[in-house]
């Protein structure tokens, strides 16, 4: 009897809490916060609807609802062009707009050196054929905008204004203006799109000629304020070349605004295709749970790849907060990522752009409220870039001050005339003229490894059955000679981060696309010098690229040239690993492109030259004998050298003394050599007080 009392105020409690639960959210509905509708599977869990995300909120007090029977406007369907007199009139880029949603369906970049892969067309930044095959219903096109007010009366005539025509206010060469009035006749969007008209030399140096200027303008017609929210999408079908070979797929690129005190502080980040494919994957698994998004405020948002990037830059300080309530007011809340086309076999390969929710919008009475946004269409090119401050997008690596200065480099002799072939053999020829201190450095080190190759053999032979009288003899053999073998290693030490640095210049290097050398037909892409009569197994190679071959070949004859004789079998062995290695190299470097197989074949050129030429220098055979120093020992007698007929050289310099890594060596084998009688006097004992004596 007692245990069932005992148990009776828990169970009194968990019954007043599961009928508090089923009470509550009916006697207080504001406290309690409304569940979210189920997502359907496949579709609002990446296309977030605006009719799921963006509901709209109830009328201001004393507007009158919404009246959602009353026929939507229809106007006429209408594709706009604007920049048509193109490039020869100073227009950069050509917009296709769709009366349609007031979309863009393309935008075209008009220099002729931006076409097409197959030189048919010029290129589209947006606008390519995406094939949708994740959700349903709507789709995202480029710039689409939903509002939430006359899209909630649209959504029973099973419409949206994604879907509908809007009407074309005003329109000129250079610009239009849509408008579309909710059916309530209280309240409608007006948007307005500007195509930019430039000096044509500034198209390398300035991105203004690339900025599509959009306006979009929410007008409130009655007497009373309203709330609303829209969204609006990002880039959609931005193109992915060459993706058989390339290293950059499609990516979503953004900058955040984190720090409310500094509106100039970027944070670059960004999510690839794989990436947002497994989120994907991991939330229709979990039952649509929602993807992740940003809810900072962003500086610019969108869809780059390999050479071309679409961004969306909303205009005005995103982190002031000018109502004073605590809050940023920027103009957008919330950045969705929304996939598009699922390739789950490469998911590199996948679709996505991003869609950019609207905070809540107060519209004071028979009032506008505008917002200002520029569109980016164009080449990654980091001077137009920087002027956007979105020169982040170019992700060059660590050594990313070495790569910009290569760019400016093969951008100069390319500026001068140059083919850029021919840019980058003398880029090449500036690079090894400026590494010759560290060549010659390294030559010195290997002809000094010539010349002590024999006595080292011999120091081998005489202690191969006493490792430890080996060392020590090594110790002193390096200390007498002045060698160190990492000094080998150090020259290319030094030449990693111009190697790292030139690689991701020339990878990222937009005008290597489409340039032409020899039978190259794209400097950017692997030479593909005919195609194979079939596929190679495993690796789907279907093209012989000619130039990786050469590359490799002339690694090996530097290789076979330089490496001086192995005096160990350890040593030989790794010289065989190194020739495996090279098959490995071989494989990476297939699909190279033939702009970067250029760099190193003439690199390699100049490297074999280099240093059969200094290998047969007198100066480089004395500087390897002065810094090896005489010795008479057998099989250490230095090679005669013709004597000099200048002035006296001055005395040898008296050996260092040695360092402090020498004297603890030196303390470690003597206490090593010490008899055990001696180390046990240095125990510590005690006296009958407890103090330590010796």
């Amino acid at each position: 009897m007692d245990q069932r009392r005992q148990f009776l105020p828990a169970v009194v409690a968990v019954a007043c809490f599961f009928v508090w639960m089923q009470v509550a959210p009916i006697l207080f509905p504001d406290f309690f916060p409304k569940p979210k509708p189920k997502l359907p599977a496949g579709n609002a869990v990446v296309q977030a609807p605006v009719e799921e995300e963006l509901a709209a909120p109830a009328p201001a007090d004393g507007a009158a609802a919404p009246v959602a029977d009353e026929k939507p406007a229809e106007f006429p369907h209408r594709e706009i062009v604007l920049g048509e007199p193109g490039f020869e009139q100073g227009y950069l880029i050509k917009v296709d707009v769709s009366t349609t949603g007031g979309a863009v369906d393309a935008v075209w970049l008009t220099d002729p050196r931006f076409t097409t892969l197959d030189r048919k067309e010029q290129l589209r930044v947006v606008g390519n054929d995406v094939k949708r095959n994740v959700g349903s219903g709507d789709e995202l096109e480029t710039f689409d905008t939903r509002v939430a007010l006359i899209d909630k009366l649209l959504a029973p005539h099973k419409v949206s204004l994604a879907t509908v025509n809007w009407e074309v206010v005003k329109q000129d060469v250079e610009s239009v203006t849509l408008r579309y009035p909710s059916p309530a006749k209280d309240f409608e969007i007006l948007k307005t799109y500007r195509v930019p008209k430039v000096a044509l030399d500034t198209r390398d140096t300035s991105a203004s000629g690339y900025l599509l200027q959009m306006q979009i303008e929410l007008k409130n017609l009655t007497d009373k304020p309203l709330k609303t929210t829209y969204s609006l999408t990002g880039p959609v079908g931005v193109p992915l070349e060459n993706a058989d070979n390339t290293r950059v797929f499609r990516e979503i690129k953004l900058g955040l605004l984190e720090n409310p005190r500094k509106p100039d502080s970027i944070t670059s980040t960004s999510l690839l295709a794989s990436a947002l494919v497994k989120q994907f994957n991991k939330s229709q698994q979990e039952g649509g749970k929602p993807i992740e998004d940003w809810r900072t405020p962003i500086y610019y948002a969108g869809v780059d790849d390999q050479f071309f990037a679409a961004l969306v830059l909303p205009r005005g300080n995103q982190v002031e907060d000018k109502d004073k309530d605590g809050h940023p007011d920027n103009v957008i809340a919330i950045t969705r990522p929304v996939l598009l086309h699922l390739n789950q076999a490469k998911p590199d390969r996948s679709d996505m752009t991003v869609v950019m929710e609207s905070p809540e919008i107060t519209i004071p009475a028979n009032k506008e409220v505008t917002n200002t946004f520029e569109a980016f269409f164009g080449p990654k090119r980091p001077a137009i870039l920087r002027e956007l401050n979105a020169d982040s997008i170019i992700q060059l690596g660590w050594f990313a001050i070495v790569s910009r200065f290569m760019l400016w480099v093969l951008g100069f002799f390319h500026s001068i005339g140059l083919p850029y072939a021919f840019a980058i053999i003398l880029l090449t020829v500036v690079v090894r003229l400026a590494m010759f201190p560290v060549s010659k450095k390294q030559a010195i080190e290997a002809e000094k490894m010539r010349i002590l190759a024999p006595k080292m053999k011999e120091m081998q032979e005489k202690h191969k059955n006493q490792p430890e009288e080996f060392a020590k003899a090594y110790r002193e053999f390096q200390r007498k000679h002045n060698y160190h073998p990492m000094v080998g290693c150090l020259p290319a030490l030094i030449q990693l981060p111009i190697f790292l640095g030139l690689y991701n210049a020339l990878y990222h290097a937009v005008d290597l696309r489409l340039a032409r050398f020899l039978w190259i037909d794209n400097l950017a892409a692997p030479d593909n010098l005919f195609p194979l009569p079939f596929v190679v197994p495993y690796f789907g190679w279907t093209q012989f690229n000619l130039l990786p071959f050469i590359t490799v070949a002339l690694f090996v004859v530097q290789q076979k040239l330089f490496t001086p004789p192995p005096t160990s079998d350890e040593q030989a062995m790794q010289y065989k690993m190194m020739n495996f290695m090279m098959i490995a190299i071989g494989f990476a470097f297939y699909q190279v492109p033939a702009g970067l197989c250029l760099y190193f074949i003439s690199s390699s050129l100049w490297g074999v030259c280099e240093r059969l030429l200094l290998k047969k220098s007198l100066a480089t055979h004395q500087a390897a004998v002065a810094e090896a120093g005489a010795d008479d020992g057998p099989g250490g007698t230095v090679v005669p050298v013709p004597k000099p007929t200048g002035p006296k050289p001055e005395p040898a310099r008296k050996l260092k003394a040695p360092g402090w890594w020498d004297r603890v060596v030196a303390a470690a084998d003597g206490a090593k050599n010490t008899p055990d009688s001696q180390a046990g006097e240095r125990k510590f004992s005690k006296d009958k007080g407890g103090k330590p004596r010796r």
